[in-house]
Formats: C-alpha cells, sequence, structure tokens
C-alpha cells in the first residue's frame, strides 16, 4: 500500500509540473536530490519507475558537503547501489570548505547551488523527499518564531528558485511510509547521525513532536500549514490579477505601477504590491518588512525618492517607478564556459558558445553604445536599466551583448529551437528574464513592454 500511495503522490506531482510555464515538455527532465536516507531513496526508486512510464529523463544526484571524513565514502557507495539497480545518478562534489559554525545552513545553499546548476542545463525539475513529519516540524519552528499566514505556508509542494522548479511530492506520506516503501524494495538506506543531534533546533523539535502524545498535535500543525497556503494561494492569484492589470513589468528590470488605482488601495494591501515588485526587480532573498515598506509609502507620498530591496523607488500624480539599482552592492562577475546555461545577477538566464567573463554593461559601457543592431530594440531604455544589461567579455577580448531571447530558446539543444527558425539561437551570447523566486504563477514579462 505504501508503495501505491507513494506512486500516486509523485504521479500527480507531476501531472502539475507538467502544467508549469518552466516544463519543456519532451525536453525537461526529473532530477531527485538523494541523501541516502529512507525518504530520498524511496523517492528515487518510484520517480525511477514512474518516469519510466511517463518517458521522462531521470537523474539521481548525491550531494557530497564533505562536513564528516565518511562522506564521500557514503556517496560513492549510495551511486554505486543505484546504479547496480539499474537507476541513473551521479554524485556531485562541494568543492568550498565549510564555515566554522552555520554549517547546516551553509551546506544547504551548497546543494541548492549545485543542484540549481546541474538542472538548469536540461531545464530540469529537481525533486526533494520532504514528508508530512517535515511539515510539522518546519510549521512548530516558524511558528516560535512568529511567522505570518504566508511563513506557516511552510514547505511550498512546488517552488521556483533561480529558475528551476523545486517539487516536494511526498508532503502527504509520513516517515513510517517511506520506510515501508524502502522495505518494498529491499534497499538498505543511511541515518544521519545530525538527525538526532540536540544541538540542532530540527533535532529537538522532531524529538518533541516524535512523543506518542504529540500525533493530535502534528496533525494540527499539518492542517494549519495546508490552511495557511491555501489562503497564500488566493492571496497570490488576487495580486496577479491585479499587478497584470496595474503593473508593467520589463523584464527584471523595471515596474510601473499605476499611481491612481494603487493609491485608492489600503495600506496592508500596497504594502503586498510594492514587497512584490521589490523581489520581482531587486532579487532580494528576503522581503522587506511592513514597518520598511510604510516608510517607504512615506517618503513616495512627499515625492521623494528612495532606495529599498536592492531598488530605486520614485512616484509621481500618474505612476510609481520601481528599477533595479546600479552600484551600491559589488557588482556581479560571472566566469562562463561555452555550451553551458548559467543565471547571471539574479535575473538573467544566459546562455554562451564561448568562454569567457560575464558582467553587467554598467553606466559607462551604456553611454557609450553604438547604435548597431545590438541595443536597438531596447533604444528607449533608460541609463540605469541599460547598465544592467549583462555583456559577455571573451577571451579573445571581444565584447558580445546578448540576444534577449524566450527562455525555451535558450535550450538551444531542444526541439524548440531549431537554428533555421530562430537566428539568435546561433548567437555567441542568449539572454533571458530569469522567473522571480517562489511558489505561485511565473511573471510573464516581454522585452517590448515599456
Amino acid at each position: 500500500m505504501s508503495v501505491a500511495a507513494a506512486k500516486n503522490s509523485l504521479t500527480n506531482n507531476l501531472d502539475g509540473l507538467r502544467q508549469s510555464d518552466l516544463w519543456l515538455e519532451g525536453h525537461s527532465g526529473v532530477l531527485v536530490a538523494v541523501s541516502g536516507g529512507a525518504d530520498s531513496l524511496a523517492l528515487a526508486f518510484v520517480a525511477a519507475e514512474i518516469c519510466v512510464e511517463k518517458k521522462i529523463n531521470f537523474e539521481a544526484v548525491v550531494v557530497d558537503h564533505g562536513l564528516r571524513s565518511e562522506a564521500a565514502g557514503e556517496a560513492s557507495q549510495i551511486v554505486k547501489t543505484l546504479k547496480s539497480r539499474g537507476i541513473s545518478s551521479c554524485c556531485l562534489r562541494v568543492k568550498a570548505l565549510p564555515p566554522s559554525s552555520g554549517k547546516q545552513a551553509w551546506a544547504r545553499e551548497q546543494r541548492m547551488q549545485l543542484l540549481c546548476d546541474y538542472a538548469r542545463q536540461t531545464a530540469s525539475a529537481v525533486l526533494f523527499a520532504h514528508h508530512y513529519d517535515d511539515q510539522a516540524e518546519t510549521v512548530a519552528m516558524r511558528l516560535a518564531r512568529g511567522s505570518a499566514v504566508m511563513g506557516l505556508s511552510a514547505i511550498a509542494a512546488v517552488r521556483i528558485y533561480q529558475g528551476v522548479l523545486f517539487a516536494r511530492p511526498f508532503l502527504g506520506l509520513r516517515k513510517e511510509d517511506l520506510i515501508a516503501v524502502c522495505k518494498a524494495y529491499k534497499a538498505e538506506y543511511l541515518t544521519d547521525p545530525s538527525n538526532t543531534d540536540q544541538a540542532f533546533e530540527r533535532a529537538r523539535v522532531r524529538a518533541w513532536l516524535q512523543q506518542p502524545d504529540q500525533w493530535l498535535l502534528q496533525q494540527q500543525l499539518v492542517r494549519l500549514s495546508s490552511l495557511s497556503a491555501q489562503l497564500s494561494e488566493r492571496l497570490a492569484d488576487t495580486l496577479a490579477e491585479w499587478c497584470a492589470e496595474h503593473i508593467v513589468f520589463t523584464l527584471r528590470l523595471r515596474a510601473k505601477i499605476n499611481f491612481v488605482t494603487f493609491s485608492e488601495l489600503h495600506g496592508a494591501k500596497q504594502n503586498l504590491i510594492l514587497r512584490h515588485c521589490l523581489a520581482v526587480i531587486g532579487g532580494q532573498p528576503y522581503p522587506l518588512s511592513d514597518n520598511r515598506l510604510d516608510r517607504l509609502r512615506v517618503r513616495l507620498a512627499s515625492g521623494v525618492r528612495s532606495t529599498a530591496g536592492g531598488c530605486l523607488v520614485q512616484g509621481n500624480a500618474e505612476r510609481i517607478t520601481i528599477m533595479a539599482e546600479f552600484g551600491r552592492t559589488p557588482e556581479p562577475e560571472l566566469t562562463v564556459q561555452a555550451g553551458r546555461i548559467y543565471c547571471f545577477d539574479k535575473r538573467w538566464l544566459v546562455r554562451t558558445t564561448i568562454d569567457g567573463m560575464i558582467r553587467r554593461l554598467g553606466p559607462a559601457g551604456w553611454a557609450e553604445r553604438s547604435q548597431s543592431s545590438d541595443f536597438q530594440s531596447i533604444s528607449d531604455w533608460t541609463a540605469r536599466m541599460g547598465a544592467m544589461i549583462p555583456v559577455l567579455h571573451g577571451l579573445d577580448g571581444r565584447r558580445y551583448c546578448p540576444h534577449f531571447i524566450e527562455r525555451k530558446f535558450v535550450y538551444s539543444g531542444s526541439a524548440f529551437n531549431p537554428a533555421h527558425r530562430n537566428p539568435a539561437a546561433t548567437s555567441a551570447f542568449c539572454a533571458s528574464s530569469l522567473p522571480a523566486d517562489g511558489p505561485g504563477a511565473v511573471i510573464r514579462t516581454d522585452i517590448n513592454d515599456r
């Protein structure tokens, strides 16, 4: 019964993923992050079978963080075991040295970056094996921190991060169900000692919730998460409808908000809209607080230009303009190799056919731009927007400006991008707007929206 339930959950999740704007039917694949524990091994075995049935490319990915001396050997053994069962798998190794403190958070970030990069090359979705018990633990920790409704949604079933789809199909299954799946496949799994180390908050919360008299509390926590997710989804849908009618996004560089309709809204709704726009344009990892947004609205009402969340914000009687801000943080640089796909500056998906370094064009570069075709389609952009354009500096000493194309055409090897249908596909450097992080619908932006 556990195997059947796991397959049903995964099938439903995959069917949902295939409806996403980020899924390229016939091209996108599925990666499963495998730690060697019962949860991820159960997902790997089930996903391998389901993906064969659905004719979807599949691979299990093991990440070696290098935090323990035995980690490398364990990772190699997991890959060997999976391959012996006919499951395509590989190991990605973290090369950076761990910090002296905050090692778990560091390890999570390193794992996400490796998985994002690996998934980005084929537009694959990444599956994690978080389950019912994990959800209850997460809600409990967020309640203790005073999270609001959206935070209490806790672990999302599907989420976008750096242009990659991340999904968790087993949130409705308990840990014991996944152990039963492993037993059904006769799979031996590892037990991570950090899962019971009381030095970590999650381990302490897990031990508390696993007490026999806390079963009802677990149910209530997960139900709270479900209700919060439903409210958040409705809120996101309403927000998306309002934004589509009253805001014009130009890629992830500028948002123009109709000030008349904005001013008619309650302050809390105005904060929600500003927070969303600042997240899209600024690309900051954490949303601004209501107190910060309240101060921003006061400055807008008085006509004072402000900076917030990596953005420049100014308004007049007609519109509020939010633009990506240049120069306040260290300028990003990215070393790139030919044939690979990258995320640059938290707002661009880029592909190059030559090796080099990607930097922003910068104010000087924009001021010195020629009247060549490189800039014809964006000739009426402001200097602040033009400064944010990614530019490839090739090893040959030449500067390559990007061809702006649709996201699906970045994946030049796919059937969506034959050279005779899309001349830009043969360009040395192509760029597409990266969707904003988070659950929900993808923001559709167009190079011609001004």
